[in-house]
């Protein structure tokens, strides 16, 4: 394999470390600003966040955005769906409803959902080292998240909140699918800001009538710092790595390093909640990123470019 390869493909897995971390620190956070302010409104607000914080880098790009919204907006329209405020939305309502130990369950679900996806959308077959680094990968994130007693896991319950859960997960899965199919006639940042304002639109009659119920929250200062947090660190800085990364190593590789969302996580809540760290948090984080480096073994033969048209997905 070429150096210059190899060397994106190093820098594209290290963005996916630190997209895994922030991601991991979410769940912690947003639970502790929904305390005060309802879920939808949570997820509305980070985005609007997203949006202002990136209006500085865009605006140069303007009239290249607005060109790019009125000719090719049933392109991103899809993506706004699936990766933006409605998707964010039914996520944050199954947290409200679960537990950040559900959300981590079942983010350690997206590989599965991604090769599942792909298998019957995209007639891609998984190959023996994924199918094995999955496995494994996958025992070390029920370690964790079994506090070392996988059987806990088996006495868990499935409550309409995870299944919601679950949809947002299946969600997220299409959207990192079809990451690699983004418009290319914009940049990372410019294809976020508009895919973000466009989810800030389709969600605006929802956010209205959860403030028609509840009415507007009370924003204190741990509230605001939470939000903007939340906005600027897991959703946007993420998001942008997320993207950068999958068009460098692809969106099966890509969903491998969700894996390691929960196992941050549990580090989190050791370093801020004083949650006392264990010997299976060890052996898990082992399983998981050992899991992740053998799925990684055999590259994806496409690295940004398109599929050709035999791999669209089913109508």
């Amino acid at each position: 394999m070429p150096r210059s390869l190899t060397t994106r493909r190093a820098v594209a897995y290290g963005a996916l470390v630190l997209t895994a971390a922030l991601w991991g620190s979410n769940p912690t956070v947003s639970r502790l600003v929904m305390e005060t302010v309802p879920p939808i409104t949570v997820s509305w607000i980070r985005w609007v966040v997203v949006i202002v914080v990136l209006l500085p880098f865009v605006w140069p790009q303007r009239a290249a955005l607005a060109q790019a919204i009125r000719r090719d907006w049933k392109v991103f329209l899809p993506f706004a769906l699936l990766g933006f405020a409605p998707q964010n939305i039914t996520v944050y309502l199954g947290l409200y409803g679960s537990s950040a130990t559900h959300l981590s369950l079942l983010n350690s679900a997206i590989p599965v959902l991604i090769i599942l996806i792909g298998w019957l959308g995209y007639s891609r077959k998984p190959h023996a080292l994924e199918a094995v680094g999955l496995a494994i990968s996958l025992a070390g994130v029920l370690l964790i998240l079994g506090h070392g007693d996988v059987g806990a896991l088996l006495r868990l319950e499935l409550n309409p909140w995870d299944l919601m859960l679950l949809a947002g997960m299946t969600i997220w899965a299409l959207y990192t699918i079809r990451l690699k199919d983004r418009p290319q006639t914009v940049s990372l940042i410019g294809f976020v800001f508009v895919a973000a304002l466009m989810g800030v639109v389709i969600a605006a009659p929802v956010i209205a009538g959860e403030l028609a119920i509840r009415g507007a929250p009370r924003l204190g200062v741990r509230e605001i710092a939470g939000l903007f947090y939340i906005a600027v660190l897991p959703t946007l800085v993420g998001m942008l790595l997320f993207g950068f990364a999958v068009e460098r190593v692809g969106p099966v590789q890509a969903g491998y390093f969700t894996h390691l969302v929960p196992v941050f996580g549990s580090l989190l809540a050791a370093a801020v909640l004083g949650e006392a760290l264990h010997l299976y948090h060890g052996v898990g984080f082992l399983l998981v990123a050992g899991g992740a480096i053998l799925g990684c073994l055999r590259q994806e033969p496409m690295l940004s470019s398109r599929p050709p048209a035999a791999s669209a997905p089913r109508s």
